[in-house]
């Protein structure tokens, strides 16, 4: 959210927008598939008695690589895993040096490495919450504050005027654009699975989902025109949007829920691979005094790394670029055509496909998949790595490894 506008200004209003509503819909697409899926597979799991365990209850938490290795074999589950495993490590990542970066910009009496290191000691203790269903009421306060914030920076934006210069109309060049184009289309399904299996009727997450993602576009779209705007100059240089707004109270006050809807996205996003962690080193069904602290080693790591390339825009964009085609789009839209190639599988399909394809079939469904599947790889995996990866040693460049202030001269 807070990244955006820059990355809107690396791929020009026009386009940005256009990637931004075109992205919500494919992945609202694919999140369907991956609801057939889960159904799939807890069904079959019934039928064979595998689905619930000792005592008639379920204490192992679905994952996406397991469900896809549960359709597409070994091979597939472990390459799922491993891509997985690098998106919500980029995700956690990006919270620690998000937070650090947030309180600079109100308070500039301690560099951002030192609100780094902080900030990454806090937000370890937060990877002792043990599953989804203990953040529902923090989620809620999260999304007040980032409803909050949304409209604080687009009111911000309006009351600051539109400048001469803010002719963003057309992408920044070609690498610009598809460092843009790696966050602004990426797909966020890497935590999706966890969700799903904490809801009591997974089958609707696919509604949850949607509604919340054009909840969420409804708000970041404007602001981020809004500041392209208002800010064309300074936009260009910071890729945290708090950087180019004027420290008043009310920015304040953003900032700090800001920085406790990071704590929480840190909890959401960092428990899926504490659990892939926790099966790795067989403690995930121990009793929570051995299970929560062997996370310790996992939730470190991610600190370090985060202090180490605080680059925020471009880590975001690179984890992006190299996970999200995948996770998000190839891996389980060609799944979908393969698994449900035959007739009689299609017949058993937990959720049919609209009547819209009337005599159509599943072709045009096939043909959608394969299509997004192109798209994704093609110019977010292919352009997006690299360019990501030139931009990670440019950055390198200019400011080291464990730099104490990345971008700290622009900010306002």
């Amino acid at each position: 959210m807070l990244v955006w506008p820059h990355q809107m200004y690396l791929t020009g209003i026009t386009a940005g927008v256009i990637l931004m509503v075109a992205s919500g819909w494919f992945n609202i697409w694919s999140m369907w598939i991956l609801v057939i899926f889960y159904m799939e597979r807890k069904n079959k799991m019934i039928k064979e008695g595998t689905w619930w365990e000792e005592g008639g209850v379920r204490r192992t938490v679905s994952q996406l690589h397991e469900v896809m290795g549960f359709f597409g074999g070994k091979w597939l589950q472990v390459i799922t895993q491993f891509l997985v495993g690098l998106s919500l490590l980029g995700t956690c990542i990006a919270q620690v040096v998000a937070s650090s970066g947030n309180l600079y910009s109100i308070d500039k009496s301690h560099s951002k490495r030192t609100y780094e290191l902080a900030f990454g000691a806090a937000l370890v203790c937060f990877s002792f919450v043990p599953t989804f269903r203990h953040f529902r009421m923090l989620n809620v306060i999260g999304l007040i504050g980032t409803t909050f914030t949304e409209w604080y920076i687009f009111g911000a934006a309006i009351n600051h005027g539109i400048q001469p210069g803010y002719q963003n109309g057309s992408p920044r060049g070609l690498e610009n654009f598809f460092i843009g184009v790696a966050t602004l289309a990426s797909g966020g399904h890497s935590n999706c699975l966890e969700m799903m299996d904490s809801m009591q009727d997974a089958g609707k997450y696919d509604w949850a989902f949607g509604l919340g993602f054009m909840y969420s576009y409804v708000l970041t779209v404007p602001h981020s025109i809004a500041i392209n705007l208002a800010f064309p100059t300074e936009i260009a240089h910071q890729d945290n949007v708090y950087g180019v707004l004027p420290i008043t109270a009310v920015k304040k006050a953003s900032v700090w829920m800001m920085i406790f809807h990071q704590f929480i996205a840190w909890s959401l996003y960092v428990n899926p691979l504490l659990y892939m962690w926790e099966k790795a080193i067989h403690t995930h069904k121990k009793p929570y005094w051995i299970r929560l602290p062997s996370r310790l080693p996992a939730a470190l790591l991610i600190w370090f790394i985060g202090v180490l390339f605080p680059f925020y825009s471009t880590i975001n964009s690179f984890f992006s670029a190299i996970t999200g085609p995948f996770i998000g789009f190839a891996i389980p839209c060609l799944l979908f055509n393969w698994y449900y190639r035959t007739p009689e599988r299609r017949a058993n399909c937990p959720v049919q496909p609209s009547k819209f394809w009337g005599a159509y079939g599943w072709k045009p469904l096939f043909a959608v998949n394969i299509g997004m599947t192109l798209l994704y790889l093609v110019c977010e995996f292919g352009f997006g790595v690299v360019y990501n990866i030139k931009s990670i040693i440019q950055n390198v460049d200019s400011f080291g490894v464990f730099p104490e202030c990345y971008q700290c001269a622009a900010s306002a």
